[in-house]
């Protein structure tokens, strides 16, 4: 059986010149751009978010560039359900921003990040471009990332492509998890590193096709290879045969609570979960096989949680929660 995860993402302050399919874009990152500019930006930006949050279409209709609204209801349906609906509020922090001169009217643009670690790729219909990029979180766990894109029409500055999709988990990208799952991979648990790796994997596109991480196909086949190493090793369900009441382990899966992203393991037993005194004392035995058997996993954590459920009742479970002293 394999494992479910339940996974519901630097200041730049030069000035880059990089290429794009053949003609040269000058780019200013972040604290290079002119404040003005920025200033006229991130009010754009506001009204913007604003206007997700309350379907306002006028904003959009004043924001919009022409193309942009001939396909108003199909541009703004992958990033309005999440602020509409109110699971995403309308603050935010800016990740990084990107002020564009291009030598063509009509082409392909290419930003490397500063740090290594993301391209950012798009066609553009004019000759100047600013990318927002825009981090927001639900319940300061899950992060998203805005994108978006405008164009300077006729003097004006006007709304050309926006898109919301998960960015990480605490303040952290793909590329971050990809590094932690690095060094729990180093340090021998196995089953840490399939976690992180597994919440980078999830978190690659961001902004559609238009951001790439430079790691990503190591993310990926990484993966899937401690996927595998994890099937192997370890086998659902997992009877503790050294407990006389012999409970089995369903699985293990990663929880997040706001204070980061714990193990949860799920077993089941025949002691009614209703019985907590009994429960609690087939617990402690539990408790000891589980980190005798999962060596794969960093039990010198804060918490690790617990979920004892009877035979066909999974959604009736008694939860342990494990505090580190």
């Amino acid at each position: 059986m394999k494992l479910k995860l339940s996974l519901v993402l630097l200041a730049l302050t030069s000035i880059l010149v990089l290429q794009g399919c053949g003609s040269n874009t000058e780019t200013f990152a972040n604290n290079a751009i002119d404040k003005d500019l920025r200033a006229t930006i991130h009010a754009k930006n506001d009204s913007l978010l604003s206007a997700l949050s309350n379907s306002d279409m006028k904003t959009f209709k004043k924001l919009g560039s022409p193309d942009f609204l001939k396909h108003l209801q199909g541009r703004i349906e992958n990033a309005v359900w999440a602020f509409r609906k109110g699971i995403l509020k309308t603050d935010y922090k800016i990740y990084h921003e990107y002020y564009n001169k291009h030598n063509k009217a009509y082409d392909n643009a290419k930003i490397e990040s500063e740090n290594g670690q993301y391209s950012l790729q798009y066609t553009h219909k004019n000759k100047e471009t600013y990318v927002s990029l825009l981090t927001t979180s639900y319940a300061d766990i899950t992060d998203y990332l805005v994108t978006i894109i405008y164009e300077k029409i006729d003097g004006a500055w006007k709304l050309d492509y926006i898109h919301l999709d998960a960015f990480g988990q605490y303040g952290k990208n793909a590329q971050d998890y990809y590094k932690l799952a690095q060094q729990k991979h180093k340090a021998g648990f196995i089953l840490d590193a399939f976690f992180y790796c597994t919440v980078a994997e999830s978190c690659l596109n961001p902004a559609e096709n238009k951001l790439t991480y430079n790691e990503e196909e190591r993310i990926t086949f990484y993966q899937k290879r401690w996927q595998e190493e994890v099937d192997k090793e370890y086998k659902f369900p997992q009877p503790l045969h050294n407990i006389n009441s012999v409970p089995n382990v369903a699985s293990i899966s990663p929880i997040n609570n706001p204070e980061g992203m714990f193990a949860v393991f799920t077993y089941e037993t025949k002691v009614p979960v209703a019985d907590t005194e009994t429960l609690k004392m087939e617990f402690e035995e539990v408790k000891r096989e589980i980190k005798r058997i999962y060596t794969g996993l960093d039990f010198d954590k804060k918490y690790i949680y617990y979920r004892a459920f009877n035979p066909g009742r999974y959604d009736n479970y008694y939860e342990f929660k494990e505090v580190k002293k």
